[in-house]
């Protein structure tokens, strides 16, 4: 698997603790914070005739990313809602039904340029949030939930 070059090209090298979210050509540079976490539910394996606990396995896994942005992103509101028509105003509709699954990028660099890489597979919005307040940014989360993920690292 190579490194996604998702999105547009940044001019100057990216700065420590920083990182870039891809969906297909939309990218968002400015992100306050972001997580992605991987999670296994465990099931107990029991023998007949005991009470104890034998062994544990992994029985599914849910990959989850979220994260937060200090602007509005109407591209992302468009993907999670589903539907957007062209015009002034702009409109943004939930569509009754399946949005489109997406595939985004999440790209982040250390302090010393090491990049890593966090390929997400058919994902869905699970939630969008704004929040304003005075004399401070409005503050836009959202999370994802992804069938899979694939992450590539720098040596």
């Amino acid at each position: 698997m190579a490194f996604n070059a998702a999105g547009n090209n940044i001019t100057q090298r990216i700065s420590f603790n920083s990182g870039t979210l891809d969906f297909g050509s939309n990218r968002l540079v400015q992100l306050d914070s972001v997580n992605i976490e991987i999670k296994w539910s465990v099931a107990d394996i029991y023998t007949l005739g005991s009470i104890k606990r034998q062994d544990i396995a992994r029985h599914s896994e849910v990959v989850t990313l979220g994260g937060k942005i200090k602007s509005y992103a109407p591209e992302l509101e468009m993907l999670a809602m589903g539907s957007s028509t062209a015009a002034t105003p702009n409109e943004i509709d939930a569509l009754d039904g399946q949005p489109t699954l997406q595939n985004p990028v999440m790209t982040l660099f250390d302090r010393n340029g090491k990049q890593i890489q966090y390929q997400l597979q058919s994902a869905l919005f699970t939630s969008t949030k704004i929040s304003a307040s005075n004399e401070a940014y409005t503050e836009w989360e959202f999370s994802l939930e992804a069938k899979d993920l694939i992450q590539l690292y720098t040596t």
